[in-house]
């Protein structure tokens, strides 16, 4: 991975026998005529295996940040639209099983927001992880309180059941 530019002194965080998993709320991605590039090495420095962005919200602006990452597979959900929860993943060391958005049922207390479910399984020489993921993005301002209490609550009540049930 090279990035087209190199502005920044960011340390590297990627250890061939961990994995590393990054979120990150890029605010209403493209902010500027530099967002692209700057992710991009901001990217390329960290290297991390499992990227979840937040308000990643124009499509033809992930896809060209996604073909300047080739080493990176893209999740982009059709049905998110303007909120823009995505994932990269790094196509050497992680494969994909599955994907789904969770709790469409609550439009309303996950700030229509709804949460990716991603199934992956982490590989790196005879080690190996399989592991469900979920990004989510929850309601910041105004009754956010009250609607990331619920959300909260919500997550809650999916991750004890799947846990109990060995899912």
């Amino acid at each position: 991975v090279v990035p087209q530019q190199n502005n920044w002194d960011i340390p590297y965080i990627n250890s061939w026998d961990e994995l590393e998993i990054v979120t990150w709320n890029v605010k209403q991605f493209p902010i500027n005529s530099t967002t692209i590039v700057d992710v991009e090495e901001i990217i390329s420095d960290l290297l991390p295996d499992i990227i979840n962005f937040q308000e990643v919200s124009n499509l033809e602006e992930k896809i060209i940040l996604a073909e300047m990452l080739p080493s990176y597979e893209f999740i982009f959900p059709e049905e998110d639209g303007w909120f823009g929860l995505d994932i990269a993943f790094r196509r050497d060391c992680i494969n994909l099983i599955d994907y789904s958005l969770l709790f469409e049922s609550y439009g309303y207390e996950f700030a229509w927001r709804y949460p990716i479910s991603a199934n992956f399984v982490w590989s790196c020489g005879n080690s190996f992880i399989e592991f469900e993921m979920i990004n989510v993005h929850f309601k910041c301002c105004d009754d956010g309180f009250n609607r990331r209490l619920v959300a909260s609550e919500i997550l809650s009540s999916y991750i004890n059941d799947q846990t109990n049930n060995n899912i």
